[in-house]
């Protein structure tokens, strides 16, 4: 029986750019064997379609609007809690391609509901690789307009819930 699989991770100013180079494949991956390059046009981001977007900015954009703190953001602060959705690859190859998009938007919809729609970067799916997987960036923003991955994302026992 397949089981969903969700890991959070979360990064700070610096791994920013090198996400966003995997997530759009902007580079050919020296690290990532996994890649199949003719089938890279199959990947797909529920929020920007096939648009290529800058992660940096639209962090920023997130947090002028959203954040209510006067404090300045330390520089080691976790600007994205990143997601990843996947299965078991036999779980993948039961669904046809509307059913695969469908499991993935709803997984979308429930982060963007938990975790506020305006917080989400981006959620972009790989099919590209030996078993579809979704990578969903969230901007980590509190009720009360602060940036704490530690409150929004939570502890062990939180992402045990998840």
């Amino acid at each position: 029986m397949s089981h969903s699989i969700i890991r959070v991770q979360k990064m700070n100013g610096q791994a920013i750019k090198g996400i966003q180079i995997h997530n759009q494949r902007e580079k050919e991956s020296e690290t990532n064997p996994d890649i199949r390059k003719e089938d890279m046009h199959l990947n797909y981001d529920l929020i920007h379609g096939e648009k290529q977007v800058d992660y940096k900015k639209e962090i920023q954009q997130v947090i002028s609007e959203n954040v209510k703190s006067d404090k300045k953001i330390r520089k080691d602060a976790v600007l994205v809690s990143e997601f990843l959705i996947t299965s078991d690859t036999s779980f993948f190859s039961d669904l046809s391609p509307t059913e695969q998009k469908r499991y993935f938007e709803t997984t979308k919809d429930f982060l963007a509901k938990r975790y506020g729609e305006q917080n989400l970067i981006y959620a972009t799916v790989h099919n590209d690789e030996k078993t579809p997987h979704m990578h969903v960036g969230v901007v980590p923003v509190t009720e009360d307009g602060r940036l704490s991955a530690k409150d929004v994302v939570g502890n062990r026992m939180q992402l045990v819930k998840l």
